[in-house]
């Protein structure tokens, strides 16, 4: 048991470790391997960048969804979640602008990560995350995204972040500001999730209805899979593209606007 959890209700505690498998298949995915070591192909590393774009750049807008669920002075809980999302809004406003850093550091130019073709299945992720941050219940949407979503993201990046041979690769502009991104989530948000997660306690208490818990679950479950998913499209993709097969695979340019985030609402949840 992650010592971590250990003030955690038992029903949370329980979900928390039941998710390990999904987790690991994100945090050990071999994308982060071949970034560490160096060997990851031009194509796959921009496939990476360009692919999961989408979901940094709408991260802000999960939080603000979020945050007008709340109600202040109604409850001890409420307030502080309303307080944290309010302080993490302002951070998380910051990380889109560095991550387009992190992408043109190694040769990915802003016009390529806004518009350029992705990967299909690396959107879905991004729209998932809307949907249960437009809809559904706050605890179920901060697990999905503050929780589940930044808490691997928080494995993966302290071993890319760290390696100098990922490093020395960087080909325009200085490392510091190239490294930002990553260097901000490899420590940030080791805490983050974990915060994440006393704040869903506070919401739900320690004995919820059944279905909100596995509405919690799921929703958890989600946001790993999509995420694996995302991984593997994006060095599949690369391969097919090498044997002249991207026809399929490739996503028009993404938009995030409202026509797009109408169409998510009114499809299904995945769930």
């Amino acid at each position: 048991m992650d010592a971590r959890t250990s003030g955690l209700p038992g029903w949370l505690q329980d979900i928390v470790v039941g998710a390990e498998a999904e987790r690991r298949r994100v945090a050990e995915h071999d994308a982060w391997r071949r970034m560490r070591e160096g060997t990851i192909s031009p194509q796959e590393h921009r496939n990476v960048l360009v692919g999961f774009w989408p979901l940094i750049e709408r991260f802000p807008q999960y939080l603000a969804l979020n945050l007008l669920k709340t109600n202040h002075g109604r409850d001890a809980a409420q307030n502080a979640t309303r307080a944290w999302l309010a302080r993490n809004l302002r951070v998380e406003q910051k990380h889109a602008e560095w991550f387009l850093d992190w992408g043109q550091a190694f040769g990915i130019e802003r016009d390529d990560m806004l518009d350029g073709p992705r990967p299909v299945e690396m959107t879905l992720i991004a729209d998932w995350s809307w949907r249960v941050c437009e809809s559904g219940d706050l605890a179920e949407a901060m697990a999905a995204t503050n929780y589940a979503i930044e808490g691997v993201t928080g494995e993966w990046t302290p071993g890319v972040a760290h390696s100098a041979v990922y490093r020395a690769a960087i080909v325009r502009g200085d490392e510091r500001r190239a490294m930002r991104w990553l260097d901000a989530h490899a420590d940030y948000d080791d805490r983050h999730p974990w915060q994440a997660l006393e704040l869903i306690a506070a919401l739900t208490g320690d004995d919820p209805a059944p279905a909100r818990v596995q509405a919690i679950r799921a929703a958890i479950t989600r946001s790993y899979e999509l995420y694996a998913l995302a991984l593997d499209a994006a060095l599949g993709h690369a391969a097919r593209e090498r044997a002249g097969a991207t026809e399929a695979v490739s996503a028009p340019p993404y938009r995030s606007s409202l026509s797009t985030q109408a169409a998510v609402s009114s499809g299904s949840s995945g769930r």
